[in-house]
Formats: C-alpha cells, structure tokens, sequence
C-alpha cells in the first residue's frame, strides 16, 4: 500500500505537535519528540498493510514514541495546583498590540499544565478523546485498553478537570469565582471580540479545540514538508 508522507505531515501534523506540546511541559523536549514520531513513521511507513484505520496507526506510533518522551513528567496532585493559583497574579508590562498573543501564551501554558494532574495514560485518553475527537473504540485500539476501561478512565479525568475548570477558568465559565493568576488581563482584553464563541460553549471538548485554533501554533512537523 503506497502513502504519500506529504500528505500524512499535512493532514496529521498539527494533531501529532499538538499531542507532544501537551504531554511534555518542555518546549524543547516536545519539539524533539514530535519529530522522533515522524521519523519512527517514515521509517516504517513500508509496514503499513491496511489492516487498520490509518490513523489508528499513526496514533499509535504516536503514543508509543511520544510517551518514551514523557515517562519522566511529573502528575500534579491538585492540591499543587490549587497552591500555584493561590500565588499573586501576572502581571502584564508590555505594549497593547502584544497584549492578546501574552494571555494566549499563558492561558496555552495553563492548559499544559493543568493536563498534569492526570497520569500519562490517562492524559493521552483525555487529549486523543477531547483534542482529537477520536471514539473510544479507537482510542481503546491505540492505547491497547479496552473500550470499557478506556472509557472510564475518561470520566474520571473529565470531572476531575472540569471541576477545576469551572471554577478557575474565566474563558470555560465568565461567571464563575475566578481564581485564575491572569484573570485580570483577561478581563480586560475586549472579551465579547475576542471569545464570544468560547463563552457560549458548554463542552470542555469545544473549549479545549477553539484553544487548539487560536493559541500559538506548535509546527515541531515543517522540517518534513522541506
């Protein structure tokens, strides 16, 4: 089965970054481990036989390579996180017309972090389930987990994060008692502008995919279309 690894980069490209960005705090580390996955995939490419979904495969070799990667990541216990957003808030020193891109990158960093307080397997679930969008039959595939379990263990990282979130995040719920550390350069940026549609959203997995569109793009993948 011939396939065209242009066209893989170009359609799986953005998902596979954005997978290692937010397994991996470490820039540097993610980057690396976005581009082992591509060179573990042009490697084996002559492999592929069609036996399953195409993007089962490339997930796959995706979870394995970028969880080598992130075994040695720290999990967050909440009470870490609930100490870190006690600390005094950031405050913004720049220009006006940089304002927007600075919130961007904090509220990026936030949800990086925030992904932490869940294992590896279970922040893998939660990114291949909510970033991605894929069924939990497919995830059960990748992860080699059945449906059942895969799906349990995404319930328990979606109330365990959407707990926290409701109650921080000014962006997944405006009324809420905000005790985000940017809640205040948040705020004052024209919110109605500039996250009306995120506002009006109910489902974290909407939240977590406007992110995916507007904040900093992570290309760990361009080498490959040179």
């Amino acid at each position: 089965m011939e396939i065209d690894i242009n066209c893989l980069v170009k359609e799986y490209g953005n998902m596979i970054s954005m997978i290692a960005h937010r397994m991996i705090q470490n820039k540097e580390i993610a980057r690396e481990a976005a581009q082992e996955v591509w060179y573990e995939l042009c490697k084996s490419i002559s492999s592929f036989k069609g036996d399953s979904e195409i993007s089962t495969w490339i997930y796959t070799i995706a979870r394995r390579t970028i969880g080598r990667y992130a075994a040695c990541e720290k999990q967050v216990k909440m009470s870490e996180i609930e100490y870190f957003r006690s600390l005094p808030e950031f405050e913004y020193s720049g220009g006006e017309e940089a304002k927007r891109e600075w919130i961007k990158e904090r509220c990026d960093w936030c949800i990086t972090a925030l992904n932490h307080c869940l294992n590896n397997d279970a922040r893998l679930i939660f990114i291949f389930r909510e970033n991605v969008g894929l069924p939990y039959r497919q995830i059960g595939e990748i992860m080699e987990l059945k449906e059942s379990n895969v799906r349990q263990i995404y319930n328990r990282s979606i109330q365990k994060i959407t707990a926290f979130m409701n109650d921080t995040c000014p962006l997944y719920n405006p009324d809420g008692a905000c005790k985000c550390r940017i809640c205040k350069p948040v705020y004052s940026i024209d919110m109605d502008k500039e996250y009306t549609m995120v506002q009006r959203m109910m489902r974290l997995a909407d939240l977590y995919r406007k992110f995916e569109k507007e904040l900093p793009r992570k290309n760990y993948w361009e080498k490959f279309l040179q």
